[in-house]
């Protein structure tokens, strides 16, 4: 399989930026659609089948991020902002495929919101809002900071070990809400006996993964909304290490048939909410049989 990047000097060079937050949705959508095939591609090459014609991926100095004559100077114009999780394995501008200077990325662990978040947060917002469409909060399947969180909330006895600094304890603390809505998911939708089956711990870690993505959504809505101005479209989503893709719901045969599944979601307006989203992404973690079977009492 042959990987080109190829630049035609001859061909126009224009760049488009989605008109409003649907249009910016979809274009991070169809990013994510082309990232996921062309990982799917170079797989299918490691494995030995024959992929036909190279895959092309056009370049040009705007999709470098560079000024198109020199001494020239590119406008700071993102469509969207994206405040993602510090994970090496979530680069979010190359998930989405999208090009230098289309996204203002904020990434701290487990895509909480901090001071400082909020500092480059309110920047965006109050500098760069004509171009700004869109702001999306990215989770991804196992979280780093997330598995902290669950681990600190199934041992509480070893919490001083897996948050021994303060600066950890603030970030570990921060998601322990979204952990405790996906305990109180998972054994709703299993009678209470989520904690007994040997596949509890992933089970509420991926519950969690979505809750958290979901809660720091709903905050930062609420925070942006502050800021005064047209209010930003905010929107969540999970990026799941196995297919590539961004999803809403852990993925199991009835999320599967969904196709709101495939894309992002808004948070709930209020506990009851939150409560009924719990519920949702629990119920599809049970079908996905990560939970095994309930060992005899």
């Amino acid at each position: 399989m042959e990987l080109i990047y190829r630049y035609d000097p001859f061909q126009p060079v224009a760049r488009q930026s989605p008109a409003d937050a649907a249009a910016a949705i979809d274009t991070l959508c169809a990013g994510n659609g082309r990232f996921a095939d062309f990982v799917s591609l170079m797989q299918q090459r490691t494995l030995g089948e024959h992929v036909e014609s190279p895959i092309v991926v056009p370049v040009s100095p705007l999709s470098l991020g560079l000024p198109i004559w020199p001494g020239g100077e590119v406008d700071h114009a993102p469509f969207a902002l994206v405040l993602g999780c510090a994970d090496a394995r979530v680069p979010v501008e190359l998930i989405f495929d999208q090009a230098f200077n289309d996204l203002f990325v904020i990434r701290v662990a487990g895509n909480v919101l901090g001071v400082e978040c909020l500092g480059s947060i309110d920047y965006a917002v109050r500098h760069l809002g004509r171009s700004l469409k869109l702001v999306v909060v990215l989770g991804h399947g196992g979280c780093g900071a997330v598995t902290a969180a669950v681990d600190s909330y199934l041992s509480p006895t070893d919490y001083s070990d897996i948050a021994f600094t303060h600066s950890l304890r603030s970030l570990v603390d921060r998601i322990q809400i979204a952990v405790r809505g996906a305990a109180k998911a998972l054994a709703r939708v299993t009678d209470g006996d989520s904690p007994r089956r040997s596949g509890y711990r992933a089970a509420l870690l991926e519950t969690a993964v979505y809750l958290n993505a979901a809660v720091t959504s709903f905050d930062l809505r609420r925070e942006i909304a502050s800021l005064g101005g047209d209010p930003l479209h905010v929107v969540y989503g999970v990026y799941d290490m196995n297919s590539q893709r961004i999803h809403t719901l852990p993925l199991c045969d009835s999320t599967r048939r969904d196709p709101t599944t495939f894309a992002f979601a808004g948070a709930p307006d209020d506990a009851g909410g939150f409560a009924r989203l719990g519920d949702r992404i629990a119920q599809a973690v049970v079908e996905a049989g990560l939970l095994d079977k309930c060992p005899p009492r």
